[in-house]
């Protein structure tokens, strides 16, 4: 199930349940890496995902502790994680939005 949810391979109300369904664990069960968000990111641009649906994405990620980080890109993951789900603090999703987050974790 989580990994539907790095994935966003699911509408975001089904992950939304998902997730609610889930509750917490502290014990890492998947990881998400920089091919996941930058995947999310290029739909956005494709126009299959909203920003208000990268911003939910995010947001479901945003703090679960049963979702690990990439090796030496965690710093990069979780900076990006809270861009894209905090636009009120961050700014709304837009391209240039986009592409600054995209090349801070192409790096």
């Amino acid at each position: 199930m989580l990994t539907d949810l790095i994935t966003c391979g699911k509408p975001i109300d089904v992950l939304a349940a998902i997730v609610s369904d889930l509750g917490w664990s502290e014990t890492p069960v998947v990881v998400l890496t920089t091919d996941h968000i930058l995947s999310v990111l290029r739909r956005f641009q494709a126009g299959e995902l909203t920003a208000a649906d990268v911003e939910a994405w995010a947001d479901l990620i945003e703090c679960r502790e049963d979702i690990d980080y990439q090796p030496e890109r965690d710093e990069e993951i979780l900076e990006a994680i809270y861009v894209l789900a905090n636009p009120v603090l961050n700014g709304s999703l837009d391209e240039a939005l986009t592409d600054q987050v995209i090349a801070s974790i192409s790096a």
